[in-house]
């Protein structure tokens, strides 16, 4: 294994984390017709922060993935 095997693995893993630990939006298709009422009272601080770091992660899991196949 490789270093950016390795990386991959622990990039991979907290990302499962990360999505496990987000809260669900609850709302699935009941968005579309307009059946979301849950705008205001919501802590988005921590959501919002938990949300960055998952794209962030997807992010370096793709390029990581793509180098690792590279090398």
């Amino acid at each position: 294994m490789n270093f950016f095997s390795v990386l991959l693995l622990i990039v991979s893993v907290a990302l499962i984390v990360l999505v496990t630990i987000l809260p669900s939006k609850e709302e699935g298709l009941g968005a579309l017709g307009g059946g979301s009422s849950r705008f205001f009272g919501k802590n988005k601080g921590l959501e919002t922060l938990l949300t960055k770091i998952t794209a962030g992660l997807g992010v370096a899991f793709f390029l990581l993935a793509i180098i690792a196949n590279l090398v």
